[in-house]
């Protein structure tokens, strides 16, 4: 006896979601002026994704997308992204040992810092709710041909989030460079250097 059986795939959006994980990890800076931690950024760089870095974020991306086959095909029943962050943030060594100037200096550095990668971090997210709302849409003939269709478009959004990274990099350079602790290592502050 052979049973048939037909189902509708019911009106439903198909669920998504993007998740998130960070660890926060430290770039220990030496130096007691601002001259000395300038020195140290520069000669001792954090390797970033795009070469010397005094502070970084890293995404890992890992996707999951369930499928659901009916009459029309197949499409995303559920898509979730997850993105595990590796957040590196300067860190002095020995604030005690600097003058309340470069204290004061360097604090506003390592707040800028935080603040700047976590400005990347919103970007990787609104990239990822972008690709999952996108994700959604796929349907196709067959689910291998959507899990395909969706892996790919997720390599194609990242690359586009990268270059809107890069971008916000270029568009804050010469931020960073008129900060105190800068300018002070370059002897254009009266604070003790």
């Amino acid at each position: 006896m052979v049973l048939a059986a037909s189902f509708v795939l019911p009106a439903l959006p198909a669920a998504a979601d993007v998740r998130t994980t960070t660890t926060t990890r430290s770039y220990s800076v030496g130096g007691s002026t601002a001259s000395a931690l300038v020195s140290y950024m520069r000669s001792r760089p954090l390797q970033g994704d795009y070469g010397n870095a005094v502070a970084n974020i890293h995404p890992t991306y890992s996707l999951r997308v369930a499928t659901a086959a009916g009459k029309g095909g197949c499409r995303a029943s559920n898509v979730t992204l997850s993105i595990h962050f590796r957040l590196t943030l300067p860190t002095a060594r020995s604030t005690s040992s600097m003058a309340a100037s470069t204290r004061s200096a360097w604090n506003s550095f390592a707040a800028y810092a935080r603040r700047h990668e976590d400005t990347h971090k919103r970007i990787y997210v609104q990239c990822g709710n972008n690709f999952v709302a996108k994700a959604r849409r796929i349907t196709a003939s067959s689910c291998a041909a959507v899990q395909a269709s969706i892996r790919r478009l997720l390599e194609s959004e990242k690359r586009i989030c990268e270059t809107k990274q890069r971008a916000y990099d270029r568009a804050e350079r010469s931020r960073v460079a008129g900060m105190s602790l800068f300018t002070m290592a370059r002897g254009r502050s009266r604070g003790r250097r």
